[in-house]
C-alpha cells in the first residue's frame, strides 16, 4: 500500500465509543478503497500531427504474435486517448496506424502517459512522457538500433581495409558495443523486477563455459537455455522473441528424437506452473506443437518419429486430471480421444501381443509370428483403394525375405468377410505375406493399435517394441537395409 493510501488510516487515538469506532472504520475503508483504485486502469494520450481521422491500434505480443487490445480514432488534430478501467498486462506492445507505421512500447506498472508520434520518421522520432520506464526503454532501443546500423557499416568497411585500418575499426566496434551493453546493464539494474529488466535479461543468450566437450556443450544448452528467462513470469511471454526462443530449443538445440524432445517439453511446462497464465500459455503451445505432427497424410510433418507421444504425456499430466483449468469439456473429450488412439501404440513401447488367426481361423499370438530381427505389421481393408495399391508393394518387398526368419511381414485384414479377404489375396498377389485376421474380434486391435488410416504400417524390433509407424511401403527397403546392416555388424 502506497503512502497515499496509508494517510487515510491515521485515526485519532482517543476514541471511546465502540459504535463510533466501527462507523469511522467503515468510512475509512471506503475512502481507502476508492483512493487505491483511483490509479487503476490505463490512459495513453496520443498525439500525431501528421495523422488525422485515422485509427491507431494498440497490440500486445503473446508468444510472438500480436493481439489487438485497444484502438482509438485520432481526431482532426491528430489526438486520441487509449484508456480502460482495468490495467493492461505488462509487456511489449506495438502502437500502429493503418498505413503500417508503428513503434514498439514497453508498458510496465506506469500506465498513464502520453506519446507523440512523428509518422514521417517512425519509429525513430517518438516521444514518451509520464512513464519513466517506458521512456528509458524506448531510448535504449533507439540507441541499440542506431548503433547496430553503425556496426554493420563498420563491418563492411573492415572487409576492404588494411590491417591497421581493420584494427582501428574493430576497436571502434568494441567501444560501441560496450557503450550499448553498459546502458543495457544499467537499465536491468535500475528496473530490477520490472518489465524492462524482464525483457532485456530474457533477450540475452546464455554463454557456456570454455573448453567443454561436445557432449557437455550440448548438455549445457539443453539444461540452461532458458536461464535468463523466468518461465513462470507471464510477462516473459509478452515479448516478441519468446516463441522463437522456444522453437529454437525444440527444433535445433535438442537432439531431434522423441525421447529427447518430450521430457524437455514437459520440463518447460512444469517450469511455468507456478503462474496460472504462464502455465496456460506454455502448455497450450506444447499441445499445438505436438498435434502439428499428428496430421494424417502429411509425412513431412512426421520427420520426428514418436513425437505424437507428447500428446499422451500432456493429456495425462495436465488435461485429463483437471490441471489445465482453461480447457472446456469439448476440448478435453477431443484430446482424450486423440491420446487414446496413440496410448497403446507409442513409439518405443512394446506392441500389445494381440491374438491373431490364420486363414483357417486358428488363433496364435502376434509375438509368435514376429521375426527375430524385425517385423512389419500392416493393418488393411480389402476394399480400401490405398491398400489395393500398397499391399502389392509390400508383398514384392517381402519376396527377398520369405525364407529368412529374421524378417516377417504380417498382413492383418481388418474385415471379417472371409471371401472378400481371400479374393483380395488372390487379386493383388499377397499370398506370400503372413496373412491373418480376427473373425471372433478377440484382439481389440482397434484400441491397441492406431488404424485410423489404412494401410497402417508398423515396424517392431527384436523385442517387439514399436520402432516406427505410419510408413509408406517404399520406406521398408531402407528400413530393412539399415536393420540388416546393424545385425551383420553384431
Amino acid at each position: 500500500m502506497g503512502k497515499r493510501c496509508q494517510s487515510f488510516i491515521k485515526f485519532p487515538i482517543l476514541i471511546t465509543n465502540m459504535k463510533t469506532k466501527l462507523i469511522l472504520l467503515a468510512i475509512a475503508s471506503i475512502v481507502v478503497l476508492a483512493s487505491c483504485n483511483a490509479g487503476r486502469g490505463y490512459e495513453i494520450k496520443v498525439t500525431s500531427p501528421n495523422v488525422k481521422n485515422d485509427t491507431l491500434r494498440l497490440a500486445l505480443y503473446t508468444m510472438g504474435s500480436l493481439t489487438n487490445k485497444d484502438s482509438v480514432i485520432l481526431d482532426s488534430k491528430g489526438i486520441g486517448v487509449l484508456k480502460g478501467k482495468e490495467p493492461l498486462k505488462q509487456g511489449n506492445y506495438v502502437l500502429y496506424l493503418s498505413d503500417g507505421t508503428y513503434t514498439d512500447v514497453i508498458i510496465g506498472t506506469d500506465q498513464r502517459f502520453s506519446v507523440q508520434l512523428d509518422t514521417l520518421d517512425m519509429p525513430y522520432n517518438v516521444r514518451f512522457k509520464g512513464a519513466k520506464q517506458t521512456e528509458d526503454f524506448y531510448d535504449y532501443s533507439m540507441l541499440f538500433f542506431r548503433n547496430k546500423s553503425k556496426v554493420q557499416k563498420l563491418g563492411e568497411q573492415a572487409q576492404t581495409a588494411t590491417e591497421e585500418e581493420r584494427n582501428e575499426i574493430m576497436s571502434e566496434i568494441e567501444a560501441i558495443t560496450k557503450k550499448v551493453q553498459d546502458v543495457k546493464d544499467s537499465l536491468v539494474k535500475v528496473y530490477d523486477g520490472e518489465m524492462t529488466a524482464v525483457f532485456l535479461k530474457g533477450y540475452n543468450m546464455v554463454t557456456p563455459p570454455e573448453n567443454l566437450t561436445s557432449d557437455a556443450y550440448y548438455a549445457f544448452y539443453r539444461d540452461h537455455f532458458f536461464d535468463n528467462i523466468d518461465l513462470a513470469d507471464e510477462r516473459s511471454y509478452h515479448t516478441p522473441y519468446i516463441r522463437q526462443r522456444i522453437d529454437t530449443y525444440l527444433n535445433k538445440v535438442l537432439v531431434q528424437t522423441y525421447d529427447s524432445i518430450i521430457p524437455n517439453a514437459i520440463r518447460l511446462c512444469d517450469a511455468s506452473a507456478a503462474n496460472d497464465s504462464a502455465f496456460k500459455i506454455m502448455t497450450s503451445y506444447m499441445l499445438r506443437y505436438a498435434t502439428n505432427y499428428d496430421i494424417p497424410g502429411f509425412l513431412d510433418m512426421r520427420h520426428i518419429m514418436g513425437i505424437d507421444n507428447l500428446i499422451v504425456e500432456l493429456a495425462d499430466r495436465y488435461y485429463l486430471n483437471g490441471k489445465a483449468f482453461w480447457a472446456d469439456s469439448t476440448q478435453i473429450a477431443s484430446l482424450k480421444k486423440k491420446a487414446d488412439k496413440i496410448r497403446y501404440c507409442q513409439i518405443g513401447k512394446p506392441a500389445i501381443n494381440i491374438p491373431i488367426a490364420n486363414i483357417a481361423g486358428e488363433y496364435d499370438s502376434l509375438y509368435n509370428k514376429c521375426g527375430t530381427v524385425f517385423t512389419v505389421l500392416v493393418f488393411y481393408e480389402p476394399d480400401c483403394g490405398h491398400c489395393q495399391k500398397r499391399l502389392p508393394i509390400i508383398a514384392d518387398f517381402y519376396k527377398q525375405y520369405e525364407d529368412d526368419e529374421r524378417v516377417n511381414v504380417i498382413a492383418f485384414c481388418m474385415k471379417d468377410t472371409k471371401n472378400e479377404w481371400l479374393d483380395f489375396i488372390k487379386t493383388y498377389n499377397t499370398g506370400n505375406l503372413i496373412n491373418v485376421w480376427d473373425p471372433e474380434r478377440k484382439s481389440n486391435y482397434w484400441t491397441n493399435f492406431d488404424t485410423s488410416e489404412t494401410p497402417m504400417i508398423y515396424i517392431l524390433d527384436a523385442d517387439r517394441r514399436i520402432e516406427a509407424k505410419n510408413l509408406e511401403p517404399e520406406q521398408l527397403y531402407s528400413v530393412a537395409a539399415y536393420k540388416m546392416k546393424n545385425e551383420i555388424g553384431k
